[in-house]
């Protein structure tokens, strides 16, 4: 970049406007480079051969001082060529300047690595040489050599991309162990292998050969008493593992299990495997020790006692076993049971402990860290396990905000940040937490790993929320709302309805009954008898839930929810994948599942327009999708917000003119103000603005299309490899945009509140705009106290599930001819338009929705006029749904034609012609 900059600012435009010009003799001395941007020249050698140079080829002076001549003849070969010309004396200068600027790294006379020197920082203070190429052999070695701080993003950016250019990750364990062997190298090994099972642990599970690896470098750090940096790595894979499906089947009830277990509630642990079977088919399945058993054939192991779980196992023929590796927690249970063994007494722990340990979590494990690395000590103060009061939002708040690892002492690019990986502000972002001091051991060149909040918590589970709230009616239909935690028993809930009904009745004089429509709907609970046959009607057509009836509000945080758990999963090594087209073990599996979404949210929205046979109710559901796609511009969900918007702009829908000219005039500016966010002149800059200003915080769900498109052009602009050596500046530049995309799902507490938080602080800013429906049809307020009130908790609960029952259940059209079936259906077609063009409503009624309307109409009439000049036909504002045809049109007919006629087809489809009114 500084080279380009560097010629940009000596080069000059020259033009040649005819074809067969000499431009260069032979023998004429050359005084320039120069590189052809429009056009072609043909170079004839004294020999009679003949070559061609077109755009983007260059000729001229080597960069050298030394007197050059032309070989052969150089002639224009069309009209309008177009040059620029950097001097020689520039020339040489730059490219010289460029030369002392790189490093070349020989072994046995040839060049294995080319380093270049670069400021890392604006000031100035700090600048190194930057590896912009060399062999894999010497990348890989490059590794552990000292670049911490000169080139902090190498390890991070060399772990991402090596299966580009390496056939197997087992290159580079290989050496890592080998490495291991040098205590010079010891500590610089292991903060590879800690960020690497920290950034890709998808590279470990479900592959023999890596789990081998780490299972050996497991014992050399035992081996070598390095228990801080062995506790270290067990935390990692502890917090990294997914959940895994693990079907086995026994031939019998009596045949033996192939693997032995530990553990169990009666010593506050869960269920782990403690070995398995060489060479059974439990090893086959991927069952291997130190697995936690989470779950079998549906039945929670997680707090579970061993005899219970053993019986289970073997009275059962068929087993899947739901398991996720946690060796941190089994390293502790081996350690438990060594110290009952050596002590000769049972350890019986205390009722807290037990529920500790067999719900191991994230913020004890990152206190663990702390006390291993020897850093100071956090405040730990902690309170009781409840949420009371205004203290709810707080704790929620408050709960999931940890830090596995000190934060590096440089800002390595935040989310509102567009500088090159290699320039490292001194400024920290304001949305991390403070940070620890950096311990000498560990690495800071990785922000994954020390900002890895969204690859740490576990969000799979709901949060730990106490207040949550059943309805309960009595047979006359009088009801209270009971406030519970999750571990309320059903005899308390009876205890605390007695109470709240005032009923003197003793508890055990009732029962308490759920009534549901169907297993997926929530139900009502009595106290006394079921509810009667009137009531279980009103029951049912409350479950028929349409699109109408549900809170924008939610929809939008709902869908955003389900976005971010699609794109949160997305493996960073999917993106290299599928740009690469590798073969991997998921297929890329979460990214293609990210990349669906927007299409069938698109036909989504089309969809439920279309069904809908009544005008004004169409109207209304498009006017709730606006609201929608509102809703999702303050969550940051901007894919479902574009997703939205393309559905509504499908030529089905925008082609229903009576249906459009219904929606009032705010709405139609709200959805003109949605639509410009995505304008695509200038490479969409004004949607990449917004994506990268300063005050956006994660979690964000970019437009996918873009990040493709990005990513793309990165690959396809740039040679993978340069004079035979890995072009390692192409793969820092995809890492780089690779972990901007990835700290927009860097989140420290649950996304599922923000979401929520965010929908319903727009829809209170935007109160005068928008009318928030709820199924009462009132306005919705928004007040702190609306957390705390029970009736509106039970309400947007019920919301909540009706939303996702309605999401769960989508009927989506996906076929476009179909779609344009259902709109003929809705509106016929005309062959006819109003008769007075210039009326305001008649131009609304043959205007796109997202066209601008002021003025249109006079422009169109003098386009007529041109058009006919030049016996062009005019552009249809409506896309035919049939195939278009090609039409020949010559220049021979234009007033003013070019030097040369030329012909080219363009599509145009059937259209009416706004200046005569005719079908053409």
């Amino acid at each position: 970049m500084s080279v380009r900059r560097e010629l940009c600012a000596v080069m000059v435009f020259a033009v040649v406007e005819r074809a067969g010009t000499i431009v260069l003799n032979d023998g004429e001395e050359l005084d320039s480079w120069s590189v052809i941007l429009n056009g072609s020249v043909e170079v004839t050698y004294p020999d009679g051969r003949t070559e061609i140079l077109c755009m983007g080829n260059s000729f001229g002076v080597s960069p050298t001082m030394d007197k050059e001549y032309m070989k052969g003849v150089m002639r224009t070969k069309v009209d309008d060529c177009q040059f620029v010309c950097i001097a020689q004396q520039d020339y040489c200068r730059i490219l010289n300047q460029v030369e002392k600027n790189m490093q070349k790294v020989e072994e046995e006379g040839e060049i294995v690595m080319v380093k270049e020197h670069r400021e890392l920082d604006r000031t100035g203070t700090r600048k190194g040489h930057i590896v912009i190429k060399g062999t894999s052999e010497r990348l890989t070695m490059h590794l552990v050599e000292e670049h911490s701080v000169v080139d902090p993003t190498f390890i991070e950016d060399f772990l991402l991309t090596y299966r580009t250019f390496l056939s197997s990750p087992m290159e580079v364990g290989k050496k890592l162990l080998e490495w291991f062997n040098d205590p010079s190298l010891r500590d610089k090994v292991t903060r590879v292998v800690l960020l690497w099972v920290n950034n890709h642990f998808n590279d470990f599970e479900g592959d023999p050969a890596m789990t081998r690896f780490l299972e050996e470098f497991e014992n050399n750090l035992e081996r070598e008493k390095m228990g801080g940096h062995l506790r270290l790595l067990n935390i990692a894979c502890a917090a990294k593992a997914k959940r895994r499906l693990i079907t086995l089947t026994k031939p019998s009830r009596e045949a033996p299990l192939p693997f032995i277990l530990l553990g169990g509630s009666e010593k506050g642990f869960g269920i782990f495997v403690d070995s398995v079977d060489l060479g059974s088919k439990a090893t086959e399945a991927g069952l291997k020790r130190g697995d936690q058993i989470l779950e079998v054939n549906g039945q929670n192991f997680e707090n579970i006692q061993l005899s219970k779980a053993m019986e289970i196992l073997r009275n059962n023929t068929h087993l899947s076993i739901t398991v996720k590796t946690n060796l941190f927690v089994f390293k502790e249970l081996l350690t438990r049971l060594s110290e009952e063994k050596r002590n000769g007494a049972p350890h019986l722990p205390k009722i807290g402990d037990i529920k500790k340990a067999s719900r191991y979590s994230i913020p004890d494990l990152a206190v663990d860290v702390e006390q291993v690395i020897g850093l100071e000590k956090v405040n730990k103060k902690s309170k009781a396990n409840t949420v009371g009061g205004r203290n709810k939002l707080k704790k929620i708040l408050d709960k999931t905000r940890i830090s596995i690892l000190p934060q590096k002492p440089y800002n390595d690019i935040g989310i509102g940040q567009s500088q090159d990986d290699s320039i490292v502000g001194l400024r920290q972002t304001k949305h991390i937490p403070p940070a620890l001091p950096v311990s000498g051991t560990l690495s800071s060149s990785n922000p994954d790993l020390l900002q890895s909040h969204h690859r740490i918590l576990d969000f799979n589970s709901t949060p730990d929320l106490p207040d949550q709230v059943l309805r309960v009616f009595k047979a006359d239909q009088q009801s209270r709302y009971i406030m519970i935690s999750k571990d309320t028993t059903a005899k308390e809930v009876v205890i605390q309805a007695i109470r709240e009904f005032a009923v003197t009745a003793t508890p055990d004089a009732y029962s308490l009954c759920e009534v549901s429509v169907t297993p997926e709907d929530f139900g009502l609970y009595y106290t006394e008898t079921l509810c009667s046959d009137e009531d279980a009607q009103e029951l049912l057509r409350e479950s028929q839930i349409s699109l109408l009836q549900l809170s924008t509000v939610e929809m939008a945080a709902q869908l955003s929810m389900r976005n971010f758990e699609l794109f949160r999963n997305i493996e960073p090594t999917e993106y290299i994948d599928d740009l690469f087209k590798l073969k991997s073990k998921t297929s890329c599996a979460n990214l293609k599942k990210f990349e669906e979404v927007i299409n069938q949210e698109t036909f989504w929205v089309a969809s439920e327009i279309l069904r809908e046979t009544n005008q004004l109710k169409r109207m209304k559901i498009i006017k709730h999708f606006i609201k929608i796609a509102l809703h999702c511009r303050e969550c940051k969900n901007f894919n479902s917000m574009f997703a939205i918007i393309s559905g509504l702009n499908l030529a089905p829908v925008a082609r229903l003119r009576t249906t459009w000219e219904k929606l009032p005039s705010k709405y139609e500016k709200l959805f003109q103000d949605l639509q410009d966010l995505f304008d695509p002149s200038r490479n969409m800059a004004k949607y990449r603005n917004v994506l990268n200003s300063q005050n956006l915080q994660p979690p964000i769900i970019p437009l996918f299309p873009v990040i493709k498109k990005d990513l793309t052009f990165l690959h396809e602009g740039n040679d993978s490899k340069v004079e035979g050596l890995v072009n390692f500046e192409k793969l820092r530049m995809i890492a780089k945009e690779i972990r901007h995309v990835g700290r927009m799902a860097s989140v420290n507490m649950d996304p599922a509140v923000m979401f929520r938080t965010r929908s319903l602080s727009q829809s209170s800013t935007n109160a005068a705009v928008l009318d928030v429906a709820q199924t009462g049809g009132h306005k919705k307020r928004v007040r702190r106290s609306s957390f705390l009130n029970a009736k509106k908790l039970y309400e947007d609960a019920q919301m909540a599930r009706k939303v996702k029952q309605y999401l769960s259940n989508l009927d989506l059209e996906m076929d476009e001819e179909s779609l344009q079936t259902l709109s003929l259906q809705c509106e016929p077609a005309t062959n006819t338009l109003p008769k007075n063009p210039g009326d305001k409503r008649s131009g609304k009624q043959e205007m796109s929705p997202v066209a601008p309307r002021a003025g249109i109409q006079q422009k169109v009439q003098q386009q007529h006029k041109i058009n006919q000049a030049l016996q062009v036909p005019a552009v249809s504002l409506y896309p035919s749904r049939k195939k278009v045809p090609l039409l020949t049109i010559s220049f021979d007919t234009c007033p003013s034609p070019p030097r040369s006629p030329k012909s080219f087809s363009i599509a145009v489809p059937k259209f009416h012609c706004l200046g005569c009114h005719k079908l053409k």
